[in-house]
């Protein structure tokens, strides 16, 4: 009987998991091919620019060459300008919903009185014109005062001081719902040849998915995290206030600057965590003063999917631990509250839609109104 190397057995016996077959490689490619037609329409489509509700991804331009024009990117800012509810809120003034009141009330009066008609009972036409434009705007005004998000209404108000008047307690409760929004969880269902063994989160998404259940991270992803560090810039740019990261490197203290970063295969969450500077940390880091704030992002463990809260019964005061301290006065409570106001500006497309849908009609009744008046009166002068 021959002799076999027993190192030959061995490299027979090793299955071959680490090659990719054909069928995985066109999966692969489908599937890239897919997120790239999904890219190249969130970029160029104006309907998708229409329906995004999250402020613009300034931060993460993509390299790729279908990346938009200049021209583009005019439509772009001017179409998501023109069809916001700061746009349209320039329309909801005081004057206008009297003179709308007035002229329904008007034109009611005006049908009802069948001797100011005249010979000719059409004159009266117009009037009704009128009174569908006014009842048009006052329904487009109610539907802006019940959908329009209530912390970027208040921004918006033309009421002097209607922000202002607002306590801090009040404002934060804003803040956080506006932040429940960026706040998501992330399924993870990794194949099993991609895990590595040596690090104890993929040591728990195996067990996980042997019968427990599905992985899933929740948290604030690197978009969430970018948006909210940008936040934090303009809070201390307005307030003055100094503001310290932790580097993740030397686990040094420098001074804060907006970063984000990109996930690779498995989601990146994140949990906020602001503290204040005391007396004891000025004591071993002179560069150090009492009140300034340290910014810090914790690393989200993996944990199985029906375990962790969902968007409507999650507790964002324990997501972004600290946040308190940006409302410990009532003028950084309203900074800070205005700047997240500006984030709810494209939200809600379909009742923006509604609400432009409205102004729209109300504008062409008036036009029709003004248009029968004027073939009226015009043959009475020439």
């Amino acid at each position: 009987m021959p002799d076999v190397d027993s190192g030959d057995i061995r490299d027979q016996e090793q299955p071959d998991h680490h090659f990719q077959t054909a069928k995985q490689y066109y999966a692969m490619v489908k599937a890239h091919r897919r997120q790239e037609r999904i890219a190249r329409f969130r970029e160029m489509n104006p309907l998708a620019w229409y329906l995004d509700e999250f402020p613009a991804q300034d931060m993460y331009k993509s390299p790729r060459i279908d990346q938009r024009s200049t021209r583009q990117e005019v439509r772009y800012h001017w179409l998501r300008q023109r069809t916001g509810w700061i746009f349209w809120a320039q329309l909801k003034t005081a004057t206008a919903v009297r003179f709308a009141a007035f002229g329904g009330l008007v034109s009611a009066f005006y049908q009802a009185a069948p001797g100011l008609h005249g010979e000719n009972g059409d004159a009266a036409a117009p009037f009704r014109w009128l009174l569908l434009a006014g009842l048009t705007y006052l329904v487009a005004v109610l539907w802006y005062e019940i959908w329009c998000p209530l912390l970027l209404k208040q921004a918006l108000s033309s009421k002097q001081g209607l922000l202002e008047s607002q306590s801090s307690t009040w404002l934060r409760t804003l803040v956080e719902d506006e932040l429940r929004r960026w706040w998501s969880k992330r399924e993870w269902w990794p194949h099993p040849d991609l895990l590595d063994e040596n690090m104890s989160e993929d040591k728990t998404a195996r067990v996980i998915m042997s019968g427990y259940g599905v992985p899933a991270f929740a948290g604030f992803d690197s978009y969430a995290c970018a948006h909210i560090e940008q936040a934090l810039f303009e809070y201390r740019n307005l307030r003055k206030v100094t503001i310290w990261r932790r580097d993740d490197h030397t686990s040094e203290l420098r001074e804060f600057t907006p970063q984000y970063g990109y996930e690779g295969n498995r989601p990146m969450m994140h949990r906020l965590t602001i503290r204040s500077v005391d007396e004891y940390d000025v004591q071993d880091d002179p560069k150090l003063r009492v009140g300034d704030l340290v910014l810090d992002w914790r690393r989200c463990a993996l944990s199985i999917s029906h375990h962790l809260p969902s968007r409507s019964s999650v507790n964002i005061r324990y997501e972004t631990e600290g946040l308190d301290h940006l409302f410990s006065d009532h003028t950084g409570a309203l900074v800070f509250a205005q700047t997240i106001a500006l984030w709810q500006n494209t939200m809600h497309p379909v009742r923006r839609l509604i609400l432009i849908a409205l102004y729209l009609m109300s504008a062409a009744f008036f036009v029709a109104f003004v248009f029968l008046q004027l073939q009226i009166l015009l043959p009475k002068m020439f």
